[in-house]
């Protein structure tokens, strides 16, 4: 069994303020490509979702003639926008937070992101949930403990190996 101090707590809770913060992101993000695309507004191709020409098209080149849609359009931009900021304020006082960290909290980040896939929001989130990894006996129980187990995700001609993709960074 294993207690958390505070610092540990206080990394926990910036972390999930930032899982909470992705997934507000997600969710805003989906609201606007739903409505767009319920009006049949496609981006051109060769421009990616969420990508800086994606959103340069939707506030430059998508308009509604009804006022009432045209408002919706601009909320749900400014919910995209805002959510964007959220994440990237977060993952900088993420990035603060561990400079401030422990000297022993530090080494542990530093060692995971030697790992294939493992870059620093994932490497703290392991290390704020899990707290003293070396409470696991075996390599095989701390991987199975935070998920960082291989996968497979395919379907039909698809294949894909790896991680989970929520440990991976986009």
């Amino acid at each position: 069994m294993w207690v958390p101090d505070d610092a540990h707590e206080a990394l926990r809770d910036l972390v999930r303020a930032r899982e909470a913060a992705k997934q507000d992101q997600m969710r805003a993000r989906h609201r606007l490509s739903k409505f767009l695309l319920r009006h049949g507004r496609r981006p051109p191709a060769g421009i990616k979702p969420w990508t800086l020409k994606y959103m340069d098209w939707i506030r430059g080149q998508v308009e509604f003639e009804q006022p009432a849609q045209e408002y919706t359009r601009l909320d749900y931009l400014h919910e995209v926008e805002h959510s964007d900021d959220r994440v990237r304020r977060l993952e900088a006082a993420i990035g603060e937070a561990v400079k401030l960290a422990p000297a022993k909290m530090q080494e542990v980040i530093q060692a995971l992101q030697a790992l294939r896939g493992i870059a620093q929001i994932s490497a703290v989130t392991i290390v704020s949930e899990l707290g003293q990894i070396s409470r696991f006996t075996r390599a095989r129980q701390l991987m199975s403990y935070s998920g960082a187990v291989a996968s497979e995700n395919s379907s039909g001609k698809r294949v894909q190996r790896g991680l989970p993709r929520s440990l991976l960074e986009q």
